[in-house]
């Protein structure tokens, strides 16, 4: 039985390597991850912008669709840490 701190961080790992982990660090800092502790699971996000306005803050956002043009999400089930992706838009080309 996993933890919510032990499945948030394999879930946002797994989010990680869904995006490409060399991706990730790149634009590591126009990145965002989220969790939630749902009763059976953890619910993790993560949300990259390598938009070349990415550091402008006159343009921010507020919902994950329209701020992160990659993003994968997941849940990881506390019982034996199962992950299931929900979704995945990743970069199609190489870093």
């Amino acid at each position: 039985m996993l933890t919510f701190e032990e499945a948030k961080r394999i879930g946002v790992d797994a989010c990680i390597e869904r995006l490409g982990r060399d991706f990730v660090n790149r634009y590591k800092d126009s990145s965002c991850s989220a969790y939630a502790d749902m009763e059976e699971y953890a619910y993790c996000f993560l949300g990259v912008d390598n938009s070349p306005d990415r550091n402008d803050m006159r343009n921010v956002r507020l919902t994950e669709s329209d701020s992160f043009p990659y993003i994968a999400r997941c849940t990881v089930r506390y019982r034996d840490g199962n992950i299931d992706y929900l979704d995945c838009v990743s970069p199609t080309y190489a870093v």
